[in-house]
């Protein structure tokens, strides 16, 4: 079967992305038990105005808003400088028949939690009916890929060029974890967790940095704030 245009496309560019970029991945563990609680809590609501809330739409606005803060993992490589991009513009990768697409959210740190969320619904659902136009897959400068919707544990994901970071959300369920209460004393208790990996560009982006995005990431997402 000779290839289509897309999944030539998408060959090229990934082994072009492996030539080009020395390529780090990084893990860290995440208890999404507080959003699953949120999510639980406010799904009926954005129902109500036409909206599917999914733990990608807090994922990708804890993204969003540490991605101001890690200025490298926005950036990209031109020669032997650095360019350090102004807008935070989202690439959440879309799974169709027919290959892998990747429509952008513009100025994703303005978007409060119900923007993201309306605005990967809306990108979605119109890559999987071909209705995008050119200019919304275009300018993204970090990319979200979500192979933990096929139940997949984690991916390592290759570069989206010329951006110098992507980040693969794996699968999020039901797991026996320790938790430590206030006195210091550890019991086994049910928490919703998953992983979430970064792979970085380690021409521009060091262990050290990618880390401490991470961190900062975990830490956004396990205290997501009620009101965002």
């Amino acid at each position: 079967e000779p290839w289509s245009r897309i999944r030539k496309l998408t060959a090229d560019h990934m082994v072009m992305s492996r030539r080009v970029s020395a390529h780090v991945q990084s893990l860290i563990e995440i208890d999404y038990t507080r959003i699953a609680g949120l999510r639980a809590k406010q799904k009926g609501q954005y129902t109500e105005r036409g909206v599917n809330l999914t733990f990608l739409a807090f994922i990708a606005s804890a993204v969003a808003q540490n991605l101001r803060k890690h200025p490298v993992l926005n950036a990209c490589v031109m020669g032997e400088s650095t360019i350090f991009r102004r807008d935070i513009n989202l690439g959440i990768a879309v799974a169709v028949e027919w290959g892998l697409i990747v429509p952008v959210i513009r100025n994703a740190d303005e978007l409060n939690l119900l923007g993201t969320a309306r605005a990967i619904n809306d990108l979605g659902e119109r890559s999987r009916g071909k209705k995008l136009s050119p200019d919304e897959v275009q300018k993204g400068t970090f990319t979200i890929t979500n192979p933990g919707v096929f139940g997949t544990l984690v991916g390592l994901p290759i570069l989206n060029q010329p951006q110098s970071a992507i980040l693969a959300v794996g699968a999020i369920g039901k797991q026996p974890a320790v938790i430590t209460a206030a006195d210091g004393s550890d019991t086994i208790g049910i928490r919703t967790m998953g992983v979430l990996a970064l792979a970085f560009d380690h021409r521009i982006v060091d262990g050290a940095g990618a880390d401490r995005f991470l961190a900062d990431l975990r830490k956004s997402l396990e205290q997501f704030p009620e009101d965002a």
